[in-house]
């Protein structure tokens, strides 16, 4: 997620983020000593934070791993837990193994975890979140939150009656220029490309201030249908229009990026705050919070410093995507052509 320094595009969308005076930005350590907690705004949910608890689980459970560098062993690690879980659903689950040369040309080996839900069609919805992190903090936020919603998600629908098939993809080597996305695209046939519904990405869902689900404009059905569902139960789920997700090379910044070259259909969730900063998504949260507003690719990125400075937060997140993504694999069912 958000592997190099932010592009510039005159994007705004104001959202009400919080007024705090700025302050020197903390350092964490054993005895570090954070600034005060931000008094959040609840989201408009029913309160009972019904969905989440397993997910922390399972975030809590990555970043005790530390940080998980594409290629390296304590990914390989990372990544045989995952399939353990996926493995424990009883879900049909595979490690699949790739090589392929990172941003600087180095050749990096990791693996995709992918776990198969059959539904009431063989057409498939790819549910993805990749399990790699910087090597800054413990990738509480990129990305072991979107790891953790998906394998929650995977946990309530094992038993439930699915519209489509769903393919649960745990992406390895994100960080090093989406790696395991595009290696998965690699080897889809164009039948499985049009047996494909749409591809749902989760990326750094935890630590900002907004919640937020993208789309492509074109193929737009997916994304309707969830602000749709978010806003009639109670949920503050909100969107850009036309966004740019593109670096400045072009490229995109996370594996959505290549589905959506193939044409498939994509969600997108992740938290950040477009009204901050550059208001280009890079500024997750105040500026006197973590590195000048930035918990991604920052020290900060731990559940320790997520909890203590903004507490409850990671649980309302978790509780919303948790849901929201839960209700799309066994509701959604995309428009006839």
């Amino acid at each position: 997620m958000k592997r190099f320094p932010p592009f510039l595009f005159a994007l705004v969308l104001l959202l009400g983020a919080c007024n705090l005076a700025p302050s020197p930005v903390p350092t964490p350590s054993a005895t570090a000593t954070f600034p005060a907690p931000v008094t959040l705004v609840p989201f408009d949910t029913p309160g009972t934070n019904d969905y989440g608890a397993l997910a922390r689980n399972y975030l809590k459970a990555l970043t005790d791993f530390g940080p998980r560098l594409a290629g390296s062993p304590v990914e390989a690690q990372a990544a045989q837990y995952i399939a353990d879980v996926f493995s424990g659903f009883a879900y049909q689950t595979e490690q699949w193994t790739f090589t392929a040369a990172d941003d600087s040309g180095q050749l990096i080996t990791s693996a995709n975890v992918v776990a198969v839900k059959s539904g009431r069609s063989t057409q498939e919805l790819i549910v993805g979140a990749h399990y790699d992190s910087g090597g800054d903090g413990t990738g509480a936020d990129d990305n072991a939150s979107g790891v953790a919603v998906m394998l929650e998600a995977a946990e309530l629908v094992k038993n439930a009656s699915t519209p489509y098939t769903i393919r649960f993809i745990a992406f390895g080597a994100e960080e090093a220029g989406l790696l395991g996305s595009y290696a998965y695209l690699d080897q889809m046939s164009q039948s499985d490309l049009e047996n494909t519904v749409a591809m749902i990405n989760l990326d750094s869902v935890s630590a900002g201030d907004v919640a937020y689900v993208y789309g492509d404009e074109r193929q737009s059905a997916l994304r309707d249908w969830t602000l749709e569902w978010a806003f009639g139960n109670g949920y503050d789920l909100q969107t850009i229009r036309n966004v740019d997700l593109t670096e400045e090379d072009g490229n995109g910044t996370s594996d959505y990026a290549a589905f959506h070259d193939a044409g498939i259909p994509f969600l997108y969730f992740e938290a950040t705050n477009w009204s901050l900063g550059d208001q280009d998504g890079y500024t997750q949260v105040d500026p006197q919070f973590g590195d000048h507003g930035k918990i991604w690719h920052t020290r900060y990125d731990t559940l320790e410093y997520l909890d203590t400075t903004f507490p409850g937060r990671v649980d309302q997140h978790l509780d919303l995507f948790v849901n929201v993504l839960y209700n799309i694999l066994t509701q959604y069912e995309a428009p006839t052509q």
